[in-house]
């Protein structure tokens, strides 16, 4: 089963607001494609090694994959991020900040993820208003959270 086609970046807020698991797609610092997802493998280490020896990375180019939580349908989760050596840094911006958009869209409270790659430093990532999460738990967990803005 193929995907549904994307939905035109912004053009249609009431997509948005549906989509349960999603994909990103930046390419030279611009959103090209927001796709729903209609079934989502979680990231395993055999796909992060996959990915690192044989995606084609060559392109300015930039990937995220999210999904919201039947359990927890007040947040987003930051599932995996892909890119290449070519990937510059605008493009990796420019995706978090469509995926900001659309938990603003569906009214989210927070986003969580688990970065795994020493790439994306803490300082980083608390500049960008993540914080630290489940710190008893093993690896580096994040949280941005919308609750101040919901609650205003």
């Amino acid at each position: 089963m193929s995907n549904p086609s994307p939905i035109k970046p912004f053009e249609n807020p009431s997509a948005l607001r549906r989509i349960r698991r999603g994909r990103i797609v930046i390419e030279n610092g611009q959103v090209i494609a927001i796709r729903s997802r209609w079934f989502a493998l979680p990231t395993s280490i055999a796909r992060v090694w996959w990915d690192t020896h044989f995606a084609n990375g060559k392109a300015d180019r930039c990937v995220l994959d999210f999904h919201r939580p039947l359990g927890s349908p007040g947040f987003l989760t930051l599932d995996y991020v892909r890119s290449g050596p070519q990937t510059r840094f605008a493009s990796f911006r420019r995706a978090l900040q469509t995926l900001d958009e659309i938990a603003d869209s569906q009214g989210a409270l927070a986003i969580v993820a688990h970065v795994s790659t020493n790439a994306i430093s803490d300082r980083l990532l608390k500049r960008w208003g993540w914080e630290q999460h489940c710190l008893q738990w093993k690896g580096r967990h994040w949280i941005k959270r919308f609750y101040q803005q919901r609650l205003a």
